[in-house]
């Protein structure tokens, strides 16, 4: 009768029991079928399929008879034989095997896949060079589709994709972590969803899919990293951005706009590990995180945001305590409306410094070029603010460069940074005031002469006061 049930396929449960069906208890079929099996196991004779299918005989008993518990045990055990036995391939066949029969419980399908990662942990070096991918493979397509699984799924996934980075296949380990949605697994608590999606953003990054690891990382949102209990992820979150952006600060394209983002971004990066409890704690992280920052923000295009960033690290008692306030004084040039001379006093001081030479020698050498035009473009600016007009030789004189290089400097600016300029090529001049259109004119205008009725008002008054006062 319950072979005609299980071929006829009657109803299951969610938990894979047979709906409307009473569970009988097989606790005591269980525990006789495996002491059995353990005594025909003694023998090295007894060939291990034998064993297996009385094993499989007493598992479907209990399967039919909805004691999860006792099917638990049977299927553990028929892994557990395997695994004695040193039989990789009876192993892989036993798990697709118990995996698919109809009416599985979960509780079936949750151990043999703890047996069964547990088995591949326990590979010697020589066995897992042949069956240690092939088994975490046969898991992985266990969990497939099975929403009670997830936590095995993603734990299962890292380990097979750890497994193909050690055999430098980091292409095969980065498309593997990606398989998984982790953020959608309700049964994975939040630090282990951030973890798994830091884990795919840094595959990513040795991948160069710059594009693709930038769209993960938004995964992650940035007030969730504020909670104290996941500064350790957060300064993994900010070190992989700065990974990131670092490599972004020089495109093929050439496209200026991208280092402008970089240096910026590079500068909230380095402040907000600098802003973290943990790195509070140790001097040399700390002072390490805010002098970068206030690099990067030298190194940043002029904006709003800018500025008020800029005052923000100023306002940092500890920049003043690092290395005699010397990269507090750089900082300083660039707030106030003087024209710095370059090179800068203890410039290589700066040059040398970790963050910029982290990423390499050509990254490197691209910062210290960018420092260059951003000190040019703030001598623009301050020239810009107490001349209206000059010649362009003096310009080129005052900024350090020829007449070429200045006219490019000051063409990028007007199409970047929002200066007004008008060039005179004949005459050679720069034009810095920017004409007032009509309606501010004679809005001025009308301002102007309200401001003369008023004085011609108040001139009337005071004279007809003192008529009164002296009785003229």
């Amino acid at each position: 009768k319950k072979l005609k049930i299980e071929q006829q396929g009657g109803d299951c449960n969610m938990d894979g029991a047979f709906a409307g069906k009473e569970k009988q208890d097989q606790t005591k079929l269980a525990e006789e079928k495996i002491a059995e099996a353990r005594r025909l196991f003694t023998n090295e004779e007894t060939k291990l399929e034998e064993i297996i299918e009385i094993l499989y005989a007493a598992e479907k008993k209990c399967r039919l008879s909805n004691d999860a518990l006792a099917a638990k045990n049977v299927a553990e055990c028929v892994i557990n034989l395997c695994l004695e036995r040193r039989d990789w391939a009876q192993m892989e066949k036993s798990l697709m095997t118990l995996s698919k029969r109809r009416s599985q419980s979960k509780a079936v399908i949750s151990g043999i896949l703890a047996v069964g990662y547990k088995a591949t942990e326990e590979m010697r070096p020589e066995e897992a060079m042949i069956y240690r991918e092939k088994m975490l493979r046969t898991l992985s397509d266990i969990t497939e589709g099975r929403m009670y699984c997830e936590l095995e799924r993603a734990k299962i996934t890292r380990t097979l994709a750890q497994l193909y980075e050690s055999q430098n296949n980091i292409d095969a380990a980065s498309d593997e972590m990606q398989k998984v949605n982790a953020e959608t697994y309700g049964s994975l608590s939040k630090r282990e969803k951030i973890d798994f999606i830091l884990e795919q953003v840094r595959l990513l990054l040795a991948k160069k899919d710059h594009v693709r690891a930038y769209i993960v990382a938004k995964k992650i949102q940035q007030k969730t990293l504020a909670e104290s209990d996941l500064e350790d992820l957060k300064i993994r979150y900010y070190r992989l951005m700065i990974d990131y952006h670092a490599e972004q600060c020089i495109s093929e394209s050439g496209n200026s706009d991208d280092d402008i983002d970089a240096a910026y971004e590079l500068a909230q990066h380095y402040w907000h590990i600098y802003d973290t409890p943990s790195v509070q704690a140790d001097t040399n992280l700390w002072s390490e995180a805010l002098t970068s920052s206030a690099i990067f923000l030298m190194l940043s295009e002029h904006s709003p945001q800018l500025q008020t960033m800029t005052h923000t690290v100023l306002q940092k008692d500890d920049l003043a305590q690092i290395s005699n306030a010397l990269f507090k004084k750089f900082l300083q040039l660039f707030v106030r409306e003087e024209i710095i001379s370059e090179p800068m006093p203890d410039q290589s001081i700066l040059e040398n410094h970790i963050a910029l030479s982290r990423h390499g020698d050509q990254i490197k050498n691209h910062w210290i070029k960018t420092l260059h035009t951003r000190i040019v473009q703030h001598n623009i600016r301050v020239i810009a603010k107490y001349y209206e007009q000059i010649t362009m030789p003096r310009l080129a004189q005052l900024l350090k460069l020829d007449l070429n290089e200045t006219e490019k400097q000051i063409s990028h600016m007007v199409s970047h940074a929002g200066l007004y300029c008008k060039i005179d090529r004949p005459a050679a001049i720069a034009n810095f005031a920017q004409p007032k259109p009509s309606e501010e004119i004679l809005s001025d205008w009308a301002a102007d002469i309200s401001k003369m009725l008023n004085l011609v008002e108040m001139t009337c008054h005071l004279i007809n006061k003192e008529i009164m006062i002296h009785k003229l």
